[in-house]
């Protein structure tokens, strides 16, 4: 049985085997011997999972990535175990707000001021 740890997480559970059924179902074996029928139907949105969603070829060419052991296909997406494993967020996630990344209102302003330093440099030069 192999099980991923982390100091500051419980046992992260992997994916040890996975078999494609009807519709969007699978049969998962996790890695710490649990087995379950999941409906992955829930999970397959976004552009990302279109071709898996439009295409039940693809959809069953579903497999165990080894090194993250997740559920993935060939157009290199994948769903993390511990979303399955827990159906939804792990107990560690529930409750918080994800970062969003935006830029600084002082770095935009920096991007215009050399913008327009360019465009006056440039008009110099042409006279």
């Amino acid at each position: 049985m192999t099980i991923i740890t982390h100091p500051k997480y419980p046992n992260l559970i992997g994916v040890r085997s996975v078999k494609p059924l009807e519709g969007f179902r699978v049969h998962l074996v996790f890695t710490d011997d649990t087995e379950r029928e999941i409906d992955l139907e829930p999970y397959l949105w976004g552009p990302v999972f279109e071709p898996i969603r439009n295409d039940p070829k693809m959809f069953a060419s579903v497999f165990v990535d080894p090194i993250g052991q997740t559920l993935a296909w060939p157009n290199d997406v994948d769903i993390a175990p511990e979303t399955l494993y827990y159906e939804g967020d792990p107990p560690w996630a529930k409750g918080r707000k994800l970062a969003v990344s935006k830029p600084r209102p002082s770095a935009r302003k920096s991007i215009r001021r050399r913008a327009s330093s360019r465009r006056v440099r440039a008009r110099v030069k042409a006279h």
